[in-house]
């Protein structure tokens, strides 16, 4: 009777330690509520990175991390652990916590918004922080909170959880933490640079003017494109405003990065950072301690599996949703390894320019833009370079501006080709009679081929390294574009590159000095 009385009560004291552990550690809670749930290296790692969130939340920005983001491949576990089983931790520790929940669908966000109550209102988690543990003021759910995508706390708790589609309302709401789980549905939403827009114009405006002081931003990406949420947010990041949000990037790719992938230094960390893609420095190497090639959860996804999964997959998607590499869906046309960004004063002198110009009336969204590249050809190495990139959809203004750059003094000298078919030639015609265009460099240009045919100009230097883009916004635009080429929606920057290549093999004057900072 005494020895088992004796057991009983060891019993007790491992179930108040497993609770107290529970109620410290994330992982130790997940295990506690959900003893399903599998833990492995990578998302160990997670945990300690959420656990540094929740304490930025609880000590109102004064320690911890506020500004979170996390890449990963499909099936490790993102949303059970960072939008699930987190914000029900995070409750339970912080009760008057306010959080939002967002996904690129109300449905999916409000599914981990039901898991996140369910977890609340089970037996496990009221042992933990409830109303079967020993707090003061146990945390439950209040009785008449029933929604699924909008529920609070029992008094005296104010906590609150929100779920939100991408673009949803969120108005008149606030967030100590604001949780963004995948904000694009599929390749297709991603592709679509009018969605991209509205996605980042909602992020911009809705997501972040709800922030608590001292709220925290976990962001939970798998990549699809250079310019989604995560690469818009990475390129501010590397930009030159100091105030750009910036945010603890934790990248776990699918098989651990060879390497000669990873960056030597800060400069070249910037060069990718600024293509929407981070990549740990090579003295950092992987977050995992993962020799090159490994996997990043062996147990249940070996290096074979993933061999297959990219044999059955386009490249650009191993890429992109497992090796966080994003880049646009390729028509195999160009590479990214095909072009280089230079710095405006790499770029030789005496240079000669041209300029292409191939007109779209901009009639809608789905139209191509107004689109003309400063063309320099070097004929002591053969490279071209392209520079001072103008993209505006509708004409009118295109044209306004193209008046205002013949008349700069960065294009005096630069020799201007306008495509000579159909309503084309009249633009032409319009500049010639004004005077004050008098001296301009101008002549209409017959493309020869179809654009495909045309952009092998091109295509050949570029697979020889030959051609240069000098640094400007237009750069990434103009990669995307080309990446996607001869499949992707729009082609205008890859015309005027071939139009302007094809202008310097046939030039009608003399080389002149032309200043290209």
């Amino acid at each position: 009777m005494i020895e088992s009385v004796g057991v009983q009560a060891q019993a007790a004291s491992a179930e108040r330690a497993r609770r107290e552990l529970a109620r410290r550690r994330l992982m130790d809670y997940a295990t506690y509520v959900a003893p399903w749930y599998q833990r492995a290296e990578h998302i160990d790692l997670v945990a300690y990175y959420l656990e540094q969130v929740e304490l930025y939340i609880r000590t109102k920005g004064k320690e911890g991390i506020g500004r979170l983001m996390i890449l990963k491949p499909p099936r490790t576990s993102k949303t059970e652990q960072c939008a699930k089983l987190f914000p029900s931790w995070l409750l339970g520790k912080n009760p008057d916590s306010q959080i939002i929940i967002s996904s690129y669908a109300a449905e999916l966000a409000q599914e981990s918004s039901r898991a996140v109550r369910d977890y609340v209102e089970s037996d496990r988690y009221q042992a933990i922080f409830g109303q079967r543990s020993v707090l003061g003021e146990p945390v439950s759910l209040s009785e008449d909170s029933r929604s699924i995508g909008n529920w609070h706390l029992a008094a005296p708790h104010r906590g609150v959880l929100r779920a939100v589609g991408v673009g949803g309302g969120a108005t008149g709401f606030g967030a100590h933490l604001f949780i963004l789980d995948d904000p694009f549905k599929n390749r297709d939403e991603a592709e679509s640079e009018v969605n991209r827009r509205r996605v980042m114009s909602w992020w911009r405006s809705s997501a972040l003017t709800r922030l608590e002081d001292g709220g925290a931003i976990l962001i939970i990406h798998t990549r699809w494109h250079p310019d989604d949420v995560a690469g818009e947010l990475i390129q501010a990041m590397a930009g030159d405003d100091p105030l750009s949000d910036r945010y603890v990037i934790l990248n776990i790719p699918a098989v651990a990065y060879e390497e000669d992938q990873y960056p030597h230094s800060e400069a070249e960390q910037r060069e990718l950072m600024l293509r929407g893609i981070f990549i740990p420095l090579q003295h950092e190497g992987d977050p995992l301690g993962r020799k090159p090639g490994e996997s990043i959860w062996p147990e249940k996804f070996t290096r074979a599996d993933y061999d297959r999964t990219r044999v059955n997959v386009q490249e650009f998607e191993w890429a992109s949703l497992f090796q966080q590499q994003p880049r646009p869906a390729s028509g195999g046309f160009f590479d990214e390894a095909d072009f280089t960004i230079v710095e405006p004063g790499a770029v030789p002198e005496n240079l000669k320019w041209m300029r292409y110009v191939d007109p779209a009336l901009g009639k809608n969204k789905r139209s191509d833009f107004n689109v003309t590249l400063a063309t320099g050809f070097d004929e002591s190495s053969g490279n071209v370079y392209y520079r001072d990139g103008l993209k505006v959809r509708e004409l009118n203004s295109f044209m306004g501006l193209v008046k205002a750059s013949m008349l700069s003094d960065l294009e005096v000298g630069t020799e201007w080709g306008f495509e000579d078919v159909a309503f084309q030639s009249l633009v032409m015609q319009t500049y010639l009679k004004k005077s004050e265009l008098a001296g301009v460099l101008m002549r209409p240009v017959q493309p020869k081929g179809d654009k495909e045919m045309r952009a092998r100009l091109v295509q050949t230097r570029a697979k020889s390294g030959k051609v240069k883009l000098v640094r400007g916004p237009w750069n990434r635009d103009f990669i995307n574009q080309a990446l996607a080429f001869p499949n992707g929606q729009h082609d205008d920057w890859i015309d005027t590159a071939s139009g302007g290549l094809a202008m310097a093999a046939k030039p009608r004057y003399t080389k002149m000095s032309v200043r290209t900072a």
